[in-house]
């Protein structure tokens, strides 16, 4: 990896059989849109697949709980997509419409 590029990867699991696996890296606009682009692709296929080292494949079921956020501070800013769904027996749930 070239000196312009920073990457920080890391994988912890805890005691209650939870995995979590985080990637970091600085790259420009339009590379970023490309890795954005092959999440959202994936989203639509049920399957996201993360090259490299630590790579991951992650199920996506058809419906999920879509959450973005946008945080502002003096000194820094932050936009955030999370996906968020229930898994049972390591498969993942569809989330249900609540009716409102």
């Amino acid at each position: 990896m070239g000196n312009d590029k920073q990457e920080s990867e890391t994988e912890a699991e805890s005691a209650d059989d939870e995995t979590e696996r985080e990637g970091e890296r600085i790259m420009s606009r339009a590379d970023a849109a490309g890795v954005l682009r092959e999440v959202a692709a994936g989203v639509e296929n049920g399957r996201i697949d993360i090259d490299g080292d630590n790579g991951f494949t992650v199920a996506v079921p058809e419906r999920f709980e879509l959450e973005v956020e946008y945080e502002v501070t003096e000194d820094e800013a932050e936009f955030d997509v999370e996906l968020e769904w229930q898994m049972e027996e390591g498969e993942p749930v569809s989330v249900e419409e609540s009716p409102e």
